[in-house]
């Protein structure tokens, strides 16, 4: 065997035991979305409170009580958020107990993002900067549970919100803000009050 050939198959053996060795990791639902997902839980009420439409992703955020069919009946509150780009969709789920702190991180993020790259010596933003919110920092630890994080993205051709759910996708929408999902959440905070 040539050297050339030898090279191919040596590397088309790394190749495939690094392949191998790649694990898939599994991401726990939260709460509400394990609740949803049991087979005698329905959505007993559901309204829209808010939606983020951009050329590349959509947002719609919905307010929801989820019950089981047991006597008296189990519920849990929260939103939905379903996601979609030209990549793929998912849907997420969030507890009503954590609400308040997932829009006070998009009010930070705004906040962030409407002071531009401020934060960069001489203003000018770095070919690809990202600023986010102290809820979503997870330094060394990686996330386990399927749920929402957010950024405000500032890149050579523009900036926008940028969402992902972790085992899910990640969503971009170019000229939004956080502002807008802050709003949905406090909108479906209030729906939700009124059930």
């Amino acid at each position: 065997m040539n050297y050339p050939t030898r090279f191919v198959a040596c590397f088309s053996f790394v190749l495939v035991i690094s392949q191998a060795q790649i694990v898939q990791r599994q991401y726990q639902p939260t709460p509400l979305e394990a609740f949803a997902r049991q087979p005698n839980s329905h959505i007993a009420w559901s309204n829209e409170a808010g939606r983020i439409d951009s050329r590349e992703a959509h947002a719609v955020v919905t307010a929801l009580i989820v019950e089981d069919g047991a006597q008296p009946p189990d519920r849990m509150r929260g939103i939905r958020v379903d996601l979609l780009d030209q990549d793929g969709r998912d849907q997420v789920y969030l507890g009503e107990e954590t609400l308040g702190a997932f829009k006070k991180a998009m009010d930070e993020i705004s906040q962030a993002a409407a002071h531009g790259c401020a934060w960069n010596s001489g203003d000018v933003c770095p070919p690809n900067a990202y600023v986010g919110a102290a809820l979503f920092w997870y330094g060394d630890r990686v996330p386990s549970v399927h749920t929402l994080s957010a950024s405000h993205h500032f890149g050579e051709r523009g900036s926008g919100l940028f969402l992902s759910t972790f085992g899910g996708g990640h969503f971009y929408f170019p000229d939004r803000d956080a502002s807008q999902l802050s709003a949905a959440i406090a909108r479906a905070l209030e729906q939700l009050k009124e059930r």
